[in-house]
């Protein structure tokens, strides 16, 4: 039977039908192709994650990091598959715990303490001792604020008056000796090193040669400057009267009254 001779209508007919086949073929294969696609992108590829929080200026190891798995679309050039590539690098940025590592958010020269100062600051080592650096307890990544005891020049005093004043507030540590890691609890320094303003610098510097400096460990997150008066030994005569005075006052109450105790 020769298709010339079938009827118009039948052809119309048939050639619907090959078109239906043939458009069904392509569309199996285009949504076919497209599932295999869609699955290679969300096919889980390992990479290198913070373990738990980290903070910024860091050097990382090997127990601040863990392998997470995320689809393959969202990985990119920046994401790192071999841990060995990101131990002893300085984080730029802090990370959360779960969150890739990325290498443009790493430093390259993890040991050189340059990574570690912020823009616009620079770096002043001090000499600690136990009793000046907090029993030894500031860590890399600390606030402190910086105390001064010194002699002001006074005309009835050959040495001049001796007075404590705090002199910066809330001046970040970003090492302890030579170790930059907060994780770290490292006892063993015998100095600390701040990040400043360039004329802090300059102001430390000369107070240094001018008395003793202690530093006063901040509370985590107190970021708040406070105006404070320096004090002398007449404020601590004058305190030392305020405390008998208080005391005067609770020797003649009843005993049942005294609970205004400190701590309470």
């Amino acid at each position: 039977m020769n298709f010339k001779d079938i009827k118009v209508e039948n052809k119309l007919l048939l050639i619907s039908i090959i078109s239906g086949i043939i458009a069904a073929i392509l569309a199996f294969y285009y949504f076919s192709t497209l599932e295999q696609s869609i699955k290679d992108k969300m096919e889980p590829v390992k990479v290198i994650a913070a373990a738990k929080y980290i903070p910024s200026y860091t050097r990382l190891d090997k127990e601040m990091l863990k392998t997470i798995e995320i689809p393959k679309k969202m990985v990119n050039k920046a994401n790192i598959i071999d841990i060995e590539k990101v131990e002893g690098k300085i984080t730029l940025v802090p990370f959360i715990e779960d969150e890739p590592i990325l290498e443009n958010k790493l430093s390259r020269k993890g040991n050189e303490l340059n990574v570690m100062i912020p823009t616009g600051l620079r770096a002043i080592s001090l000499s600690v001792d136990e009793e000046s650096g907090v029993g030894y307890m500031i860590r890399p990544g600390d606030c402190v604020d910086v105390i001064l005891t010194f002699h002001e020049s006074d005309l009835t005093s050959a040495r001049g008056i001796l007075k404590t004043a705090t002199i910066l507030q809330d001046v970040k540590v970003i090492a302890v000796g030579t170790d930059f890691s907060p994780d770290k609890k490292n006892t063993n320094y015998t100095s600390i090193t701040l990040a400043l303003m360039p004329e802090e610098v300059e102001l430390l510097i000369f107070a240094k040669e001018k008395g003793k400096i202690s530093f006063s460990l901040r509370a985590l997150g107190d970021r708040t400057k406070e105006k404070i008066k320096h004090v002398s030994f007449n404020d601590l005569l004058y305190q030392i009267k305020m405390n008998e005075k208080q005391s005067d006052i609770k020797d003649n109450k009843p005993k049942s009254d005294d609970i205004n105790k400190r701590g309470e």
